[in-house]
């Protein structure tokens, strides 16, 4: 996980905008993504994974929660995460 990434985790924990619960979520995210690899998180019914389009081309989002949505984009066989909260009507506006 980016430091940037880190840090709106922070920030959006203390908003109480997400929860902690979500937290470890992402974390096992995270663990599940450096385990097994990109081809896992998509493949897995669990996290809802899917490729965006407009102004995310190139970037990936992975479900976290039922409105919270994880923002990652592989980068030269890197995994950038980005960690973004979107309303249930999935507004990816940037």
């Amino acid at each position: 996980m980016t430091d940037t990434a880190e840090l709106e985790l922070r920030k959006l924990l203390k908003a109480k905008i997400i929860t902690n619960l979500d937290v470890k979520v992402l974390l096992r995210w995270v663990d599940e993504m450096e385990e097994f690899g990109p081809e896992y998180i998509e493949n897995s019914s669990e996290w809802h994974d899917h490729s965006l389009d407009r102004d995310w081309v190139g970037y990936r989002s992975s479900s976290f929660s039922h409105s919270g949505r994880l923002i990652y984009k592989i980068i030269d066989h890197e995994v950038v995460v980005e960690v973004h909260r979107v309303t249930t009507d999935h507004n990816y506006k940037k």
